[in-house]
């Protein structure tokens, strides 16, 4: 890489984090940071061994000191990098397509690989600022909770070391996924989620299987960094616990519910020699990924399908005929037409149709344009789902997650158009707003519908109340979050997570699909119908600011 190229990627790499600095989403996220930054000193998330002495569960947790809280809170920025960092770093392509600065950029020397070389660099500054803060509220937090003398160099070095490697990792994969058509969207969201908490799972549970060491291939694996923070900890653990026989492995979370506590003292020591090169692999791949970015990467968006015969050539035919599943903008072919030979209709009645036509036209917005599989997959699940043959959890949750590409367009589709100045200025500016929630209420009684049917029967009142939950719920609250963020991710992102802790993994809880079977007769759903008509109530409000 020659000078001047060096000098253009940082250029391009300043002028990204400029704009994201001066953005008051990450104002937002830094304030989170720094709340979780808080938590860990206080204790509500630690680092911890679990073992079980005559029955009883034991969590064996280290005393709050300054190495301590520096590597807990190192392992809690890397997993909130891991599992957050593509959303909050995803914008940054999406905002220069929709500004139109990659037209801009085409009449410039800069290569494809350059401007994204400093695209990853930008992300990357973006990543140590939260890291940064983090850091800086756990060192607060340890003046005024922690144990023993407060040392900014055990607490920040951790959280970088572990940290940024993971986030140059994240940064590639970010590029990646939104240099390529199908994943810059909604399916990439949930592709890179489902990614990462799988990434996150597979090492430990590999490593639990292990009756001695842990081999050096599977350490090379660990993304978060939990192997190195056990392999740390281990001699002040059996320090206390001689007779622990569990695996060297720290657990990272909350703790056992109800179970007994044992603290051990642990004053630092140096990180493993293996986790260097770890770290040093992750920051490599991250550039790596990067650069492989470029090769699917387009500056230009598509603005017209292909004219080969491809499948999807082969079903316009069928979109033709079927409204219901009618061509996105995107491949409408638009011809020039002459202006004088055009008649449009007096319009004498900007309230003709009512309210019934303005539900269908936000019901077709809301199920049209999708690839071809959804509809697929939603018949699939409508059909098994009356068949009865399923069982709950399995129908419950897949109902729960299928319809995310339409609820999670709700509220921002107006922002993403740029009609919203048409809605606020016409007569009745909130009759859009009730259409496409009550869109988006069908949508979900007649998803929810289908796996809830058997618990409706069976409990009636009180499984009827399950599905009146979900339906208020889930439509509100992507509306509302669509409305306020102006962008899918905030819902996406903690729908995702909602679901995976709820309904797929059985958390009553959250389980506002009833797919545990367990939450009907009890104030679960009456509590997730009061946060949607709160959600919904919030929407109108933004609407009324807006007004």
């Amino acid at each position: 890489m020659g000078r001047r190229t060096l000098a253009t990627v940082l250029a391009v790499a300043r002028a990204g984090f400029r704009q994201r600095v001066r953005s008051r989403r990450l104002l937002v996220v830094l304030a989170l940071v720094a709340v979780v930054g808080y938590q860990l000193n206080v204790g509500t998330f630690a680092l911890f061994y679990q073992d079980t002495v005559d029955g009883t569960t034991v969590d064996y947790l280290g005393e709050p000191t300054a190495p301590y809280v520096g590597l807990t809170t190192g392992l809690t920025g890397a997993m909130v990098l891991l599992l957050a960092g593509y959303y909050v770093l995803g914008r940054s392509l999406r905002y220069d397509r929709s500004t139109g600065f990659d037209e801009l950029r085409a009449s410039t020397p800069t290569g494809d690989r350059t401007y994204l070389l400093g695209k990853w660099l930008s992300h990357v500054g973006v990543v140590a600022l939260l890291l940064t803060t983090l850091a800086g509220a756990a060192i607060v937090n340890h003046l005024l909770h922690g144990v023993g003398t407060t040392d900014p160099i055990w607490i920040v070095g951790p959280v970088l070391l572990i940290g940024v490697p993971v986030g140059c990792f994240v940064a590639g994969v970010t590029l990646v996924f939104q240099s390529i058509d199908r994943l810059r969207g909604t399916l990439g969201n949930g592709v890179y989620f489902f990614a990462a908490v799988t990434g996150m799972a597979i090492a430990p549970a590999a490593a639990a299987q292990e009756t001695e060491t842990i081999p050096l291939w599977l350490r090379f694996g660990d993304v978060i960094g939990l192997f190195a923070g056990g392999e740390m900890t281990i001699d002040a653990l059996l320090e206390v616990a001689p007779s622990y026989d569990g695996i060297p492995i720290a657990n990272y979370g909350a703790g056992a519910t109800g179970g007994e506590e044992v603290t051990f003292v642990w004053n630092g020591g140096s990180f493993p020699g293996w986790f260097y090169a770890n770290r040093l692999l992750l920051a490599v791949v991250g550039v790596g990924l990067a650069i492989v970015a470029t090769v699917p990467y387009d500056r230009y968006a598509t603005r017209t399908g292909s004219t080969g015969r491809t499948f999807g050539d082969r079903l316009a035919r069928v979109r033709s005929v079927l409204p219901f599943v009618g061509a996105r903008e995107d491949d409408v072919d638009l011809e020039a037409t002459d202006p004088a030979t055009v008649s449009l209709t007096p319009v004498s009645d900007r309230s003709a149709g009512g309210f019934g036509r303005l539900f269908l036209q936000e019901w077709r917005l809301l199920v049209r344009g999708h690839p071809w599989w959804w509809y697929a997959g939603a018949a699939v699940i409508a059909v098994v789902g009356l068949s009865g043959s399923a069982p709950p959890a399995a129908i419950g949750s897949s109902a729960a997650i299928w319809p995310l590409f339409c609820w999670s367009a709700m509220g921002h589709r107006t922002v993403a158009h740029r009609i919203t100045p048409f809605i606020v200025s016409s007569k009745q500016p909130y009759r859009q707003l009730v259409a496409e929630w009550a869109a988006g209420a069908v949508l979900t009684a007649a998803f929810f519908g289908v796996a809830l049917w058997p618990t409706v029967l069976e409990s009636g009142v009180a499984g009827a109340s399950v599905l009146a939950g979900a339906v208020a719920f889930v439509p509100s609250i992507a509306q509302a979050f669509g409305l306020w963020s102006r962008t899918r991710r905030v819902f996406e992102l903690t729908y995702l997570v909602l679901w995976y802790a709820g309904p797929l993994n059985g958390a009553v809880a959250l389980d506002f699909a009833g797919a545990t079977g367990e939450t009907a007769g009890t104030a679960i759903p009456f509590a997730f119908g009061a946060v949607g008509v709160l959600a919904l109530a919030a929407a109108l409000a933004h609407r009324w600011l807006q007004t």
